[in-house]
């Protein structure tokens, strides 16, 4: 689909991988730390807040200085910016509004729990507050126009902070329970949520027409058209400003027993109701989820509810360390066409001296990867030509199955014996390299021709026999057909999406596998003509 990647300045796909900075990073200091954590990382980009009582202290006095200050810090480092709008919603509550909105609760209207009491989430029924934001933040747009429309440092901007109701499943407000009794808005005729139990007929009961078509999940999907309504406004607001990517996050609902309120904020754009949210907020360019489910089913099934056609994958926030998000954003990439990832808490992978923490070096592997190879997944985004090996616990290897060739991964650290024999595996850095849990992408660029990234995997091509090939064992047992079975091996690197080769192998590093060990990037031109039928 078109627009499927964010632009750059030339107005070329880009792929955002890089790190969110933490809620209060404020002030160069902090920022320039951010900064080194996403250089770390290899990424290109940083995601960092703006917060609405900042930049209005106070009604309609507007004070822009902290969005030039971060903007000047990630141009002088070459990075790319994704700026936060923390406007009425920050995990659902109002931390960030500023203070003459918190002051007047009887004008800015807080929600209402089912027992009436205040809770603290601001009401998207409430006119008064979508009116200062909508301003507030068209003022930022236009403020981003004058500072930034020709350099565009900033790729997009994430409208709000995992907004929803915190506490309870809907607004009980005399105003939201007015809104509750409308008839069904017509652009949810015919949308379904799954579970939702039997249509009630309604006939001689005071049912709400949300439950009629809604079932156990009416206060959800009512919560859900009114949050995305509200954030459809903020964002029409915005881009009359500025025509820049909006999108918005997601506190996703694959949580625990999965009820809105109690698992995550009532009326999130989760999985179960983005449907509702596609109809209710068409100014979005996407909705991202943040996942830090670590448990690989969880993982995939929320990038699967994600990667739609009318959404493409973005995960604005994701862990910072461990190895599960490691092989996991690999996946997102190759298997449901990933057009960004991100890892939240940028200046807690450094330590004091500003070194990355050891327990960050699993995901900053898998960034650099990716960053690596960004150029491809672009070019190569859903067409079948991406796959990735990520190692799972107890597994040593992988088989992948291609058209022309049987493709065997083994993950060089469950491996018996390692075969790149010129590669220095006896220092310490050498193990290292040796240790790390297997992972790599490949792409198939031409019939013959592949791009290997990523570390602690080799791979052994193998050229399928033709059907008509009555000699098809003794074929598949030669190693002219196997591992010798190339025309070059580079070692390289892309420069403005450009294959650039810094190594021929050859020898010792080709007689066996072709391996990757830390995060390199190799081009494999396997030979079509392996020999075998020259008599």
């Amino acid at each position: 689909m078109e627009n499927t990647f964010l632009k750059d300045a030339q107005g070329k796909p880009f792929m955002p991988i890089g790190l969110q900075a933490h809620n209060s990073s404020t002030g160069t200091a902090l920022i320039q730390k951010a900064v080194r954590a996403v250089k770390l990382y290899g990424g290109n980009c940083l995601e960092t807040p703006v917060y609405w009582y900042r930049i209005e202290p106070e009604m309609d006095c507007y004070d822009f200085s902290m969005v030039r200050d971060v903007i000047k810090e990630a141009r002088e480092a070459g990075l790319h910016l994704i700026l936060l709008w923390f406007g009425t919603s920050k995990n659902g509550h109002p931390n960030y509004v500023p203070e003459y909105i918190k002051l007047r609760p009887d004008i800015y209207r807080l929600a209402k729990g089912p027992d009436r009491a205040p809770v603290p989430s601001l009401s998207v029924h409430c006119w008064e507050t979508l009116e200062r934001d909508k301003k507030a933040f068209g003022r930022f747009m236009e403020f981003l126009k004058e500072t930034d429309g020709e350099s565009r440092t900033v790729l997009a901007v994430q409208i709000e902070n995992e907004m929803g109701y915190a506490n309870t499943d809907m607004d009980y407000s005399a105003e939201a329970l007015r809104d509750y009794e409308k008839p069904v808005p017509e652009a949810l005729v015919g949308v379904k949520l799954p579970d939702s139990g039997r249509e009630l007929s309604g006939e001689g009961k005071n049912v709400s027409p949300w439950k009629r078509q809604f079932g156990r999940h009416a206060h959800e999907a009512f919560s859900a058209w009114y949050h995305a309504r509200y954030i459809d406004e903020v964002a029409a607001a915005g881009k009359a400003a500025y025509e820049l990517p909006c999108f918005t996050n997601v506190m996703v609902g694959e949580q625990g027993y999965e009820e809105p309120g109690l698992c995550y904020n009532a009326g999130a754009a989760v999985g179960r109701v983005l449907d509702i949210w596609k109809a209710g907020a068409p100014g979005l360019d996407f909705i991202g989820p943040d996942i830090y489910n670590q448990n690989r089913r969880e993982y995939t099934r929320i990038c699967r509810a994600y990667a739609r056609e009318d959404n493409p994958l973005f995960i604005p926030e994701s862990p910072i360390r461990g190895e599960a998000n490691a092989m996991n954003a690999l996946l997102a990439a190759a298997d449901y066409g990933a057009t960004g990832i991100c890892c939240f808490g940028a200046e807690s992978a450094l330590d004091d001296e500003g070194n990355l923490l050891e327990e960050c070096r699993d995901m900053a592997l898998t960034m650099r990867i990716l960053s690596a190879m960004s150029p491809l997944l672009i070019r190569y985004r859903n067409t079948g030509c991406v796959h990735a090996f990520a190692e799972d616990e107890f597994e040593t290897g992988h088989y992948l199955k291609l058209p022309e060739y049987h493709v065997m991964a083994k993950y060089l650290r469950s491996s018996a014996m390692y075969t790149g024999y010129t590669t220095d595996t006896h220092s310490e850095e050498g193990k290292k390299k040796l240790q790390v849990r297997g992972r790599a992408l490949l792409v198939q660029t031409g019939a013959n021709e592949f791009y290997l990234g990523g570390a602690g995997v080799g791979l052994d091509f193998y050229r399928r026999p033709d059907p008509a090939d009555e000699g098809c064992y003794s074929h598949l047992r030669s190693r002219q057909s196997g591992q010798l079975n190339f025309l070059s091996v580079e070692e390289g690197h892309f420069e403005n999406g450009e294959w650039v080769t810094d190594l021929v192998r050859n020898g010792d590093e080709t007689n066996f596998s072709h391996y990757v060990l830390d995060g390199q990037v190799i081009r494999i031109r396997l030979n079509p003509n392996t020999g075998m039928d020259s008599e």
